[in-house]
């Protein structure tokens, strides 16, 4: 497993730059983490001068600084716990893939931005390779919304485990997944975030060359020694990573 403070240092790195060059918004203004788990993501981006604050369906605050910058997100009706027109920047990191409610969770985002603000989303693509990235099973983002459960007990018991699932019995990882797919995963194609980032926002667009040229991670550097920076764009936004990003006008 990669080194997760370096991970996250090098996710802050990229968005940064984003925030500079594309929303072209110096690092003094107030940034939200959406789905920011623990809020690790927000030490790092303060370190650069952001007023950053971070929400979450589960707030883990041991050990932080910030955690009068956290808020649990509210579910029933379901609001982001921060005033209208409050932030010029909402990012999030492999969080939409878990949004089940993404319509909420876009209109919601669109609220509390500024006029001129920007939402920025990093997350898996649909047609995602070789493997869905968080139980490691191939095409079971593929298959979503309806994986067979006999295509998750096959890989259970020939013996893949995400890293929480060591040493337990293909019967018990299987169970994990089957309901993990029910409940925790929302694969969309693009042309749905397309349909719904026109509703909320009006516009959209996928600067996916400024995410080769810039993201982390090893495919990304594979991505980039490709000769046609646009159709590595293309592969990556479907085959791999996406970058999404929405302007409040």
């Amino acid at each position: 497993m990669p080194n997760t403070h370096n991970h996250l240092a090098n996710i802050a790195t990229f968005f940064n730059k984003a925030i500079l060059e594309i929303a072209n918004f110096n690092t003094s203004i107030k940034l939200l983490d959406f789905g920011c788990g623990a809020g690790q993501l927000i030490e790092d981006l303060q370190q650069y001068g952001y007023d950053a604050y971070g929400t979450d369906l589960y707030i883990n605050q041991e050990n932080l600084t910030i955690n009068d910058r956290l808020k649990k997100i509210q579910l029933n009706p379901y609001q982001l716990q921060f005033d209208s027109n409050y932030f010029d920047i909402v990012i999030s990191t492999s969080v939409l893939e878990h949004a089940q409610n993404t319509q909420e969770c876009f209109h919601e985002i669109h609220r509390i931005l500024k006029p001129g603000g920007y939402a920025m989303h990093m997350f898996p693509g649909k047609w995602y390779l070789p493997s869905e990235p968080h139980i490691y099973v191939p095409l079971v983002n593929w298959f979503w919304p309806h994986c067979p459960k006999w295509w998750l007990m096959l890989w259970a018991m020939i013996g893949i485990r995400n890293q929480f699932q060591k040493g337990q019995s293909w019967k018990q990882v299987s169970e994990q997944n089957i309901q993990f797919c029910k409940t925790n995963l929302l694969y969309k194609n693009t042309k749905y975030y397309n349909n719904l980032a026109i509703k909320v926002f009006g516009n959209y667009s996928w600067p996916m060359v400024f995410y080769i040229n810039n993201a982390p991670g090893k495919f990304s550097k594979i991505f980039r020694k490709l000769p046609i920076k646009s159709l590595s764009g293309f592969l990556s936004k479907e085959f791999r990573m996406s970058f999404l990003v929405m302007k409040k006008n």
